[in-house]
Order: structure tokens, then sequence, then C-alpha cells
């Protein structure tokens, strides 16, 4: 089922650049896993940086950020996030 209404969330980056997505937001939008997301990312410390990318629900409800991105935001493991799902746009008629 898509994403139909934007869902913002704090998480903590973890080992390997994943980021958790909490239960209560799985189960409103009823994601599966391998349903891919348009997510956006930013740092709770630099809060003025912040990247848009699309991700893919893995098995344990995890998403994965991306090497440049993480790198562009300038954080690390352990750091906190600001993480959006961002709903999809209706398809022009």
């Amino acid at each position: 089922m898509p994403v139909l209404e934007d869902a913002w969330f704090h998480g903590r980056l973890q080992r390997g650049n994943r980021v958790q997505v909490p239960v209560l937001v799985r189960w409103r939008f009823r994601l599966e896993a391998g349903e891919v997301l348009r997510v956006k990312v930013s740092s709770v410390e630099f809060g003025a940086r912040s990247v848009v990318f699309f991700a893919r629900l893995q098995k344990g409800g995890r998403i994965t950020v991306p090497r440049l991105e993480v790198e562009v935001l300038g954080v690390k493991a352990g750091s906190v996030l600001k993480v959006g799902l961002l709903a999809e746009k209706p398809a022009k008629k």
C-alpha cells in the first residue's frame, strides 16, 4: 500500500547506515518488506542539510541510507536523524 501522507519520526543511524522504521508507522501504512519508499533524511545536529532518496524496506523494518548521503550529511553511526517517508504524488491525468 503506498504512503498517502508524509510520516516523520526520529531514528538513530545504526551500523551499516541503516535506520529502523517504527512499528506503528509500518502498521499505519501497511508497509511490507521489499516496498520502495521515497525518504527524506536530515541530521538533528546539523538541521540545515537534508537529502532525499529512494530506499527499499528490508525484512526487519529497516532502510539503508546510501553511503554518499551519509557523507553529505556528515553523520556517523549512533547519530540521531529526522526521517520522513514522503507521500507518493498522484499520477497526472
